[in-house]
């Protein structure tokens, strides 16, 4: 996703636009001022903050661009949200889904993953714990 072209952005890249800094730019752009993370936007969405809510159906919005251009090349029947917008699926997934049909007719299933903000650290944990097996078994 960080080479999908985003045009008009300082940072023309697609994960500027859908990462904490792009809830937050998108939020401040819709009238929220104060100190701002993407996990405070969310919130402020949740608790009904007009701003927040703007905000948060862009980021939805954004997402489904990028599934939908995914989708394109790729005709994934699944894509599993994670991180931050995993966790903020609740908000995000209704958007998405309802933008997604909009978007031409390749319609992957989109769901949250569970492991959240961890995927990463798991990930990394199931590598090494595989390369660790491997060689291992391979001196035996």
């Amino acid at each position: 996703m960080s080479f999908l072209p985003w045009p008009g952005r300082t940072r023309p890249d697609a994960e500027a636009v859908v990462s904490a800094e792009g809830v937050v730019a998108a939020a401040r752009e819709y009238g929220m001022t104060g100190p701002l993370s993407a996990s405070d936007v969310f919130d402020a969405a949740r608790a009904r903050v007009p701003a927040a809510l703007k905000a948060v159906e862009v980021e939805g919005e954004h997402l489904a661009l990028i599934v939908a251009s995914a989708a394109a090349v790729l005709d994934p029947d699944l894509v599993v949200l994670g991180g931050g917008v995993g966790k903020s699926a609740d908000l995000l997934l209704p958007v998405l889904r309802r933008t997604l049909r909009t978007l031409g007719p390749l319609r992957p299933k989109v769901v949250a993953g569970a492991l959240a903000e961890d995927a990463v650290l798991m990930g990394a944990v199931a590598t090494a714990l595989d390369a660790a097996r491997d060689m291992a078994f391979q001196r035996r």
